[in-house]
C-alpha cells in the first residue's frame, strides 16, 4: 500500500491527509506562524507518519504565475562581488556517536517521578530562554530482541534547567513537582501542572532509523541527585520505556565551573551516590566547541 499524501485545505482553515485511494482520512487546523503542534493532534492525524504530512499540508501553497514578455537589452555584465564569509556550521552531529553506541540490551527501567506532565509540546528545541552549555541529542530506539530501528515511536523528554529547577510548577524549588493529578493519553500517572511554563521539554518521533534528536543545554543539579535527564517511549499507544538518563561525573564537574552552573554550587551526589544511575543508561558525549554530543540507543522490549 502506498503512504498517505497530504494536500492543504486552505478555505476551511485546515489540513487533509488523503490516502493513495483518495479517500480523505484526517483533518486538522493549521498552525499559524509561531504556533505548536499539539501531539495529540499528531497522533490523530494518523502517528508520527503524519507528523511530516500535516506540516507539508498546512505549509504547502500553490500558485501559478505567467511572466510578461519583455526584450532583452544588452548591457555590460557587472562582476559577481565576492560573498562574504559566514560562520560555518558545525561538522558533527549527535547522530555520528550512535556508530560506537552499544546497541540491543533493554534500556533500565525508572520511575517518571513528580516532575512528568504531558507538556503536549512537539518540537525539537526545547530550550526556550534557558540558560546553560549547549547539549545536542540523538537517541535511537530499538527493539531489542531483533536489534532493530523502530520507526514511529514517540519519545518524551524533560529535565531541570541549569539551576535544577523544572517548568510548570509555579514557585517550585530545585527538584520539585507537583501533585498527582489523574494519567496522561498512555495511562501513565501525571503531576498537576500549576504554570504556562514548558522549558526543556519536548517531544519527537522516530523516523526509519529510529532516530529522534533535540537540542537542549546540559541539565543541573538538585539534592540526592546527580545530573540526569527523563525520557519516555511509546510505542502503538502505550509506554514501553521510562527512563533516566546519566553524564560522565568528570564532565558534569567540568561543565558545573561555569555559568550559570558556578551560581548553584555544593552539587551533593555524583553518579555512585545516586539511586536511579545505572553505567547502561549513561550517554556517550563528546565536546563540539562550546557544545556537548550525547547519544545513546534506548533499547525496548
Amino acid at each position: 500500500m502506498r503512504a498517505p499524501t497530504s494536500r492543504s485545505d486552505r478555505t476551511g482553515g485546515g489540513c487533509s491527509t488523503t490516502s493513495a485511494e483518495g479517500a480523505q482520512v484526517r483533518h486538522l487546523p493549521c498552525p499559524g506562524v509561531g504556533d505548536g503542534l499539539d501531539r495529540r493532534s499528531v497522533l490523530r492525524a494518523g502517528g508520527l507518519l503524519s507528523l511530516g504530512a500535516v506540516l507539508a499540508a498546512c505549509t504547502g501553497t500553490e500558485r501559478t504565475a505567467t511572466a510578461p514578455t519583455r526584450t532583452a537589452t544588452p548591457r555590460t555584465p557587472t562582476p559577481t562581488p565576492t560573498p562574504t564569509p559566514t560562520t560555518a556550521p558545525p561538522t558533527r552531529s549527535p547522530v555520528d556517536l550512535l556508530a560506537g553506541a552499544t546497541t540491543c540490551p533493554l534500556t533500565p527501567e525508572t520511575i517518571a517521578g513528580p516532575t512528568w506532565f504531558d507538556a503536549h509540546a512537539v518540537r525539537s528545541d526545547v530550550r526556550e530562554d534557558r540558560q546553560g552549555t549547549p547539549l545536542d541529542l540523538a537517541f535511537r530506539v530499538e527493539q531489542s530482541t531483533a536489534c532493530a530501528p523502530v520507526p514511529n515511536a514517540v519519545v518524551d523528554l524533560w529535565q531541570c534547567d541549569a539551576g535544577g529547577v523544572y517548568s510548570g510548577f509555579a514557585g517550585a524549588a530545585p527538584g520539585q513537582g507537583g501533585s498527582r493529578a489523574g494519567a496522561d493519553e498512555y495511562g501513565d500517572p501525571q503531576s498537576l501542572a500549576t504554570s504556562a511554563q514548558r522549558f526543556l521539554r519536548g517531544t519527537q518521533g522516530t523516523g526509519a532509523d529510529g532516530v529522534v534528536l533535540f537540542g537542549s543545554i546540559y541539565p543541573g543539579w538538585y539534592p540526592t541527585r546527580t545530573a540526569h535527564l527523563h525520557l519516555k517511549v511509546h510505542l502503538d499507544a502505550k509506554t514501553v520505556l521510562t527512563t533516566q538518563l546519566f553524564f560522565d561525573d568528570a564532565i558534569t564537574d567540568a561543565v558545573y565551573t561555569a555559568a550559570p552552573y558556578s551560581a548553584h554550587p555544593g552539587r551533593d551526589t555524583r553518579n555512585d551516590r545516586d539511586a536511579f544511575y545505572a553505567p547502561a543508561a549513561q550517554l556517550r558525549l563528546e565536546q563540539d566547541g562550546e557544545r556537548w554530543l550525547g547519544a545513546i540507543v534506548l533499547g525496548v522490549p
